[in-house]
């Protein structure tokens, strides 16, 4: 069964929000529906994908890692980047198997996902900013079903937030609302122009050719659009019901003036994430050691490292590698701009130039996802 795909899955997680929905309306507590649910719909999905076994090896993996490490995070800082680099392996073994079956012992839906939410957890732990966690609340967090399959990737203190506090009736038929028109946008988004676009665009297109490769560029780019930025809307319909405000992850990504305005559209939340837990860590450790002479080459190699970092987490094969490589060199080209050329400031801010920028935009990360789906590799 493939998440927020085909009727059964939908009937099937329509039947078990109807509680949900109940317990809203007469403002019950949902917290503890929300952990239900998800086991649940994990048993459903993981079940017929024979993922179980795995899932349950995984979930007792990070938890051991997680409390074991709140018990010890006063000791020497290594300590973290060894649990950090545990928490990593199993999404590590399971990109690994992906490229050489030798190795394909770990296959497991949205591991990359809940990768990054324990890893969280662990940062925050020992940065403090997280001081108590519940066996059940973190739970919740790492299992939370509407985000296991395709994000987006929330943060761990926002989400507890809504768990404790809860939405009154009002609030909550305004989530119910806003949940209900997600789902039915995100379905006609990802499933309907999704479906068109690869069925009647891209199937029939030739391997080769300039022609049908520049089709598939334009037609690609948008298929992507439309079934992520869909399956992430029913994402957030489904948390809404269950009184969780995901974040959202697409904000018109194709009007952006340039590449740091795109990656603050696109996929947000996994941007962010990276944003503040590679590229930011990274640069404020060589700035504090000192690693460069020029301050400004951390910045420069803390956005290769940082988009690099994301071309892995889709894959270890060569497209994903090259395109965050690619991405990282148009980060670091975009920084140089907007330190050194002051027209290029100046044109981002409206008429005519600013519509360049923006068209100039959507071609470099169009051609970007053309070195994402293999088709030139």
């Amino acid at each position: 069964m493939t998440p927020y795909s085909g009727l059964l899955f939908f009937y099937l997680m329509g039947l078990l929000l109807l509680p949900a929905v109940v317990l809203g309306l007469l403002e019950k507590p949902l917290k503890m529906y929300g952990l239900v649910f998800s086991i649940l719909m994990l048993v459903l999905v993981f079940g017929e994908n024979s993922q179980l076994p795995g899932l349950a090896a995984f979930f007792l993996w990070q938890a051991a890692l997680c409390f074991g490490f709140r018990r010890c995070k006063q000791k020497p800082c290594p300590l973290v980047w060894l649990a950090v680099a545990l928490a990593v392996f199993p999404l590590a073994l399971t990109k690994v198997g992906e490229i050489w079956s030798a190795f394909a012992l770990f296959r497991l839906l949205g591991v990359s996902y809940m990768t990054f939410r324990a890893v969280q957890v662990l940062l925050e732990l020992y940065d403090g900013t997280l001081t108590e966690l519940r066996p059940l609340e973190w739970s919740s967090f790492l299992l939370f079903f509407p985000s296991v399959p395709s994000g987006p990737i929330d943060r761990c203190r926002r989400f507890l937030g809504d768990l404790g506090r809860g939405p009154d009736r009002a609030e909550y038929i305004e989530l119910l609302r806003r949940g209900v028109w997600k789902l039915f946008g995100g379905a006609f988004s990802a499933v309907v122009a999704g479906g068109l676009i690869w069925q009647y665009w891209l199937t029939p297109l030739p391997e080769r050719g300039f022609a049908a490769t520049l089709s598939y560029l334009y037609g690609y780019t948008l298929f992507l659009f439309f079934n992520f930025a869909g399956s992430s809307s029913m994402a957030i319909g489904t948390a809404d019901l269950l009184g969780v405000r995901l974040p959202e992850n697409f904000n018109q990504p194709f009007l952006s003036v340039d590449m740091k305005d795109f990656w603050a559209r696109w996929h947000i939340s996994l941007s962010t994430w990276l944003r503040d837990y590679v590229y930011t860590r990274f640069v404020r450790a060589s700035l504090r050691g000192k690693w460069f002479k020029n301050p400004r080459a951390a910045s420069y190699l803390g956005y290769l490292l940082n988009m690099l970092v994301m071309g892995a987490w889709h894959g270890l094969s060569p497209r994903y590698l090259a395109y965050g490589i690619y991405h990282g060199l148009l980060l670091c080209g975009n920084e140089w701009l907007d330190l050194h050329w002051k027209p290029f400031r100046k044109w981002k801010r409206g008429g005519w130039r600013q519509l360049v920028c923006v068209l100039v935009t959507f071609h470099l990360f169009a051609f970007g996802l053309l070195l994402f789906s293999g088709r030139i590799l």
